[in-house]
């Protein structure tokens, strides 16, 4: 498992959508066809969908007041 954050410092200024935009075009050259991944209601589930990231799976309450999303993006 990978973990990645910006701190507070850097976010808002479009490093994080670059990476992730750099990351799934390393991916399709590798030969993926969809990207994985996880996230918090309180953390970036907002900033994916942005992106074209679809919640497949949710564990509600988790932590407890919050939920914990598995989000995929077809990469085309």
């Amino acid at each position: 498992m990978n973990k990645f954050w910006f701190s507070k410092e850097y976010r808002g200024k479009g490093i994080g959508g670059k990476l992730l935009a750099k990351a799934e075009e390393t991916a399709k050259q590798m030969g993926a066809t969809k990207a994985l991944l996880t996230t918090y209601d309180f953390q970036a589930r907002t900033f994916y969908e942005a992106r074209g990231y679809e919640v497949v799976g949710e564990i509600k309450d988790y932590p407890p007041g919050s939920s914990y999303y598995t989000m995929v993006k077809q990469l085309l």
